[in-house]
């Protein structure tokens, strides 16, 4: 019994990065069932989706509840996410319904957060995501599902709700910024 029990933990404990690898490998899932157009593509789409999201919340909370936060897991939690959305984003363009523009405003602002928080971390310290991230990425991830669906009416949703979390984006990493300016204002 004794066994079992370590055996459980021990695969609880490498549970976030299992949770991580999940969310980059369903990424060519994605890609292709969207390519297809046909309605009940785009809602298994839009599921994985909602999926590989869901996990991202429960990586994060698994890891800090059984103290097994990795290197590895730091790493590649948020490029998964990134890689998760981007893709997402790219599909929906090629499949005409994000304009290239909209995708290049979300990516440009996740690129710059990951580039700050790189520097971040090179120089020792960490900047933890904060409320207002928490709520962007609900509702990117909220308006990436409903995009996914290619229903007329989701998507006039998914695009308020997009340019909603476009809006707590640019706030966010404006936040970001702003904590890493502080730690860095005598070098610039």
């Amino acid at each position: 019994m004794e066994n079992q029990t370590a055996e459980v933990k021990s695969w609880l404990r490498n549970l976030p990065n299992r949770l991580t690898f999940f969310r980059i490998a369903i990424i060519p899932f994605i890609c292709v069932l969207y390519s297809f157009d046909f309605k009940v593509f785009n809602v298994i789409c839009a599921v994985i989706f909602a999926v590989g999201a869901l996990t991202d919340f429960f990586d994060g909370y698994i890891a800090r509840k059984m103290n097994s936060v990795s290197k590895i897991g730091e790493i590649l939690d948020p490029i998964s996410d990134k890689l998760l959305v981007g893709a997402a984003l790219v599909v929906m363009v090629g499949g005409g319904v994000l304009s290239a523009w909209i995708a290049v405003l979300v990516l440009s602002r996740e690129t710059a957060v990951s580039g700050l928080r790189m520097a971040a971390a090179e120089q020792g310290f960490s900047i933890k995501v904060s409320n207002l991230g928490k709520i962007k990425t609900f509702l990117q991830d909220l308006s990436i599902t409903l995009l996914l669906l290619r229903e007329p009416n989701l998507e006039t949703i998914g695009m308020m709700v997009l340019w909603v979390s476009i809006g707590f984006s640019y706030v966010s990493g404006y936040e970001y910024w702003s904590k890493f300016w502080e730690r860095n204002k005598e070098s610039f």
